[in-house]
This record gives C-alpha cells, sequence and structure tokens, in this order.
C-alpha cells in the first residue's frame, strides 16, 4: 500500500520534488514509476558537471568521455521534459566551446519555460581566486536568440564566465538578485546594467577585471559584495541608502558610502595584500566608515600592518595604554570571530582588550592560520595555537564568555 505521500495529487508531488536540490529530487525517481514521472516534471533544473566528472581525474581522455556523459544526459532530458514553465534553471560546464549548441540548447530551453532564477556557470574549478595577475577570458557568451526575451520574469540571475552585451538587455523589472563572476567589465558597463534593474537588491561581482571605478547607485540595493576584483585603483563609491550587508575582499582601496546609518553587517578582507604599504588612512577611513555596524569582521592583515589605535585616532600610542571602554563593549558586542589568527602584538592586544573589557560577551572563535614554514622546519601551525590558549588564561569579564579555537 502507497504511503500518504504518494498517494497526493501529482501537482502537489511535483511542488514538493522541486524544493528539493536537483541530485536528491532525481534519487526519488527509484521509489515508484510514478514517482520517476514525477521527477521529470520538477521546475529546479540543474545540469552540473560536477556530478559526472571527477575533479581529480588526470587523464584528459577520461574527463572528455565524463563530459561527453554529461551532455548526454541533459540531452535526453530535455527531450523528455513536458512542463510548459520551469522556476529554477542551473547550467555549470568548463568546457562549453566544444558544445557550443548543446550550451545554446540548454539556455533557450529554460528562457523559452519562462525561468524565474537562472544560473550559467562557465567557471573551472582550477582557475586561482587569489593571484593578481592570473585572470581568464569568459568562455562563453549569451546566444544573440535569447535577448528578446531574456529579461522578462528573470528575478534572479548569475553568470560566472559568461559575456553578455549590455545595450541587448532589456529592463530587468523583477530582477532581485545579480552575480557576475570571472569576466571583463568596464564602469560604463555596470553602470547601464544597473539602470536596467530597478529593483534590485543584491549584487554579487567575484574576480571581475577591468573595473578601474566602481559607481553603485540602486535604490533598493540591500546586500552587495565585491569579491576579489582586480585593479579597482580608483575605489568604490556605493549610493545605497538601503544596505544592510557590505563585503569587500581584495586589495586596500578607497570606499565611500554615501550613508552608513542602514548598514548591519561589514566584512572587510585584504588577503591579496602582499605587502604592507602607507594605507593607514585609508583603512582608517574603512574601520570609521563602518563602525556603527552591529557585525563587523575584519582580516588580519589590519591588525598586524598597522597599530590599530593609530587608525582609529589621529595621535598615536600604543595598545597597551587603551583603557577606554567603548559603549558597544557593555552594551552589544557579543561574538568575536578571528580568522587566520597568529598571535602577533596588535592581534593579541586587541583580543586580550575584548576579554578584559567585553561585560556581555558570550562567544569567541579564534582559526589560527594554516601557513607553514616555507623551509619545513618549524611548525607554525603549533605556534599560533599555543599563542591562541594562552588568551584562555586571562580574566575575563563576562562570565558567559565561551572560546573556540581551532
Amino acid at each position: 500500500m502507497e504511503d500518504i505521500i504518494s498517494s497526493m495529487p501529482k501537482d502537489i508531488l511535483v511542488i514538493i520534488v522541486s524544493l528539493l536540490p536537483f541530485k536528491q529530487a532525481a534519487q526519488t525517481s527509484v521509489l515508484s514509476r510514478r514517482w520517476r514521472s514525477i521527477w521529470l516534471a520538477t521546475r529546479n533544473i540543474e545540469f552540473d558537471e560536477r556530478h559526472f566528472v571527477k575533479q581529480d581525474e588526470e587523464s584528459t581522455e577520461t574527463k572528455e568521455n565524463q563530459r561527453s556523459d554529461f551532455i548526454r544526459f541533459a540531452r535526453q532530458w530535455i527531450g523528455s521534459y513536458k512542463e510548459l514553465v520551469i522556476h529554477k534553471f542551473r547550467l555549470a560546464f568548463s568546457n562549453p566551446a566544444n558544445h557550443a549548441l548543446d550550451m545554446h540548447h540548454c539556455i533557450g530551453f529554460a528562457v523559452a519555460r519562462r525561468v524565474k532564477v537562472l544560473d550559467l556557470d562557465f567557471f573551472v574549478p582550477s582557475w586561482s581566486e587569489m593571484s593578481l595577475e592570473d585572470h581568464h577570458g569568459a568562455l562563453f557568451g549569451l546566444p544573440l536568440s535569447v535577448y528578446k526575451d531574456f529579461a522578462e520574469n528573470l528575478e534572479s540571475l548569475k553568470l560566472f564566465s559568461c559575456n553578455f552585451l549590455v545595450a541587448k538587455f532589456k529592463s530587468f523589472r523583477a530582477l532581485k538578485n545579480l552575480s557576475l563572476g570571472w569576466v571583463n567589465l568596464t564602469t560604463s558597463v555596470v553602470t547601464a546594467l544597473l539602470t536596467k534593474c530597478p529593483v534590485l537588491e543584491s549584487l554579487s561581482l567575484k574576480r571581475c577585471w577591468g573595473l578601474d571605478y566602481l559607481d553603485i547607485s540602486a535604490p533598493s540595493l540591500t546586500s552587495l559584495v565585491v569579491d576579489k576584483c582586480l585593479y579597482l585603483e580608483r575605489g568604490i563609491r556605493v549610493d545605497a541608502r538601503t544596505l544592510r550587508f557590505l563585503k569587500y575582499s581584495g586589495t586596500v582601496i578607497s570606499l565611500r558610502i554615501e550613508d552608513l546609518r542602514s548598514i548591519v553587517e561589514a566584512v572587510l578582507d585584504f588577503g591579496l595584500e602582499f605587502e604592507f604599504r602607507d594605507r593607514g588612512k585609508i583603512l582608517r577611513d574603512f574601520l570609521v566608515g563602518v563602525g556603527s555596524c552591529r557585525v563587523l569582521t575584519i582580516c588580519s592583515y589590519i591588525l598586524q600592518g598597522y597599530n590599530i589605535d593609530s587608525l582609529l585616532h589621529n595621535h598615536d600610542f600604543m595598545m597597551s595604554e587603551l583603557n577606554d571602554v567603548y559603549p558597544c563593549m557593555t552594551t552589544t558586542l557579543k561574538v568575536v570571530e578571528v580568522k587566520g589568527f597568529k598571535g602577533g602584538i596588535d592581534e593579541s592586544l586587541l583580543l586580550k582588550y575584548f576579554i578584559r573589557y567585553g561585560t556581555v560577551l558570550e562567544k569567541m572563535a579564534i582559526t589560527v592560520s594554516k601557513e607553514e614554514d616555507p623551509a619545513g622546519g618549524f611548525r607554525l601551525g603549533l605556534n599560533y595555537r599555543q599563542k591562541a590558549m594562552q588568551l584562555l588564561l586571562l580574566p575575563r569579564a563576562s562570565r558567559r564568555l565561551a572560546t573556540v579555537i581551532s
């Protein structure tokens, strides 16, 4: 006898299956013949070559055979699909040039069914995110045939290593989430694109290049991520009065935000910096600018490269002399997370300050650096951990404080 769920109407079961990740939805097809037809009607479709191609496979021939299996699966699946509308479509493939017709067919299939969430990812997993010089041209471009109806229904769009012609886009009247990565952009292209997205709420730019300056004006924007984009020498200006989340990762640049009062969380990561240049004023402006947010995450570069108080004040004095207790220490600061801890003087002094004066502090999570000694003779990680462990011996202002070291 069938269970209660299996006896439900097909329309309801399709909704349930569509809520599952594509791979998990596929697993329901083994339940019965009826479930197989239900899975083939899911509105959440994901063609990801990583489900077929083993990344650690060394044989080029074997990888190509696995890619052929992936393409064959996508063809057969599309050929058997009978539904007229889909909600989400994801295509992830690292060798689109050799299968251009199939890529066009997949994208056309999604657009014709008025897809709302479209994710086209042609990124190659072996590409480095940390190199300042190593960038790759986009491996694919949007087919000209899809521009006419492309923007009408989209609510979320992700394009990785995928070129596009911004002039051919119509207005994205419903687009709320936009993510671009591994592609050459210019300031004018970003500006033109934003004017076509009147209700945009989330913008993410990952590992893009060609932008010497980024000017973002979006009245509905609540989340902005600029992740390891190259050559932003003239910095970033943001005019988004509803912005609540900001993440910047890259080299030290100028960041100007017109109204900071709405920001709740900010993440600042200067991991691409390889030397300590004279950037104290820029860093001070960064930190003072986002100092009113409730959650602030900064990288160890800031702590290692500069005397912290010279960043926050106009006069220099040693951190060890800092006895002023800022209001957040006794009212709001509950969680401190430190990543890449090395036990430097300023790092340790800052954490000691938190422990000594943080009366409402509940959790301090310290992740020690995984950096290894280039000569291989000294276990740096062990030394960093020992320095972190010393913090456990300090008197605490908060009885609720739990310290986790990993």
